[in-house]
């Protein structure tokens, strides 16, 4: 069954592959790297993990080692394929830019748009602040999403980037932080302080509004 599953995605993908989906095409790409096994979990779980197809190939390979159902080779050669792009793309073209509030909360407020439930996303940024990976976490069962101090510190000191942006999001309810929201700012805050990366911003959405720790003066209480 999944031998002609796969044959008619590849005969899509010949035909109309402009119609694939991301997960679709992660799924059909790692029929080359997995064999006799469903991808299509897999490929939900890497765009779960990392927010979308540009996250997923901005990940090192430790990182996707990390993604259940992704083994070490498979990794290495996810990972190879976003450095042929970005040696392609050296000129950064192609890259998001977080530079600004303007830059972030267009480019986070694109993301959470359609979010049933209640999502964590975390942007690591390189010194001009390009995006290099991002780090997504939601969970539909419960009104609250966080992210472990020990996860957390294994990203940063395996990405090394320069700065942090927090978004998250309020599906119900005013965009206001709440004080669970403030404690795990603080967690995260200190984490990073540890590591030496710096706490630029978070930004929480919700259908009444935006708040930003950084435009309302409190970022600096977190770092």
């Amino acid at each position: 069954m999944h031998e002609g599953h796969r044959e008619r995605m590849y005969e899509r993908l010949f035909g109309h592959g402009e119609s694939f989906t991301d997960c679709e095409l992660l799924e059909t790409l790692l029929f080359n790297f997995i064999s006799r096994k469903n991808t299509n979990p897999t490929a939900h779980t890497l765009l779960d993990c990392f927010g979308d197809v540009y996250g997923v190939f901005n990940a090192t390979p430790r990182l996707l080692c990390a993604v259940a159902g992704i083994g070490r080779r498979t990794a290495e050669r996810l990972y190879l394929l976003g450095a042929v792009y970005r040696r392609v793309k050296r000129d950064g073209s192609s890259f998001v830019r977080l530079y600004n509030y303007e830059e972030t909360e267009r480019y986070a407020a694109e993301r959470f748009a359609d979010c049933a439930c209640e999502k964590l996303e975390l942007y690591l940024l390189d010194a001009d602040g390009a995006l290099v990976c991002t780090k997504s976490v939601s969970n539909a069962d419960s009104g609250k999403v966080e992210i472990d101090d020990k996860e957390l510190s294994f990203i940063l000191s395996e990405v090394a980037p320069k700065s942090l942006i927090v978004a998250h999001n309020h599906p119900s309810g005013k965009a206001d932080p709440s004080p669970s929201d403030d404690e795990s700012l603080a967690k995260i805050g200190k984490v990073c302080k540890l590591n030496g990366v710096t706490l630029r911003e978070s930004i929480i959405f919700s259908k009444k509004g935006r708040y930003s720790y950084y435009l309302c003066g409190r970022i600096d209480e977190f770092r």
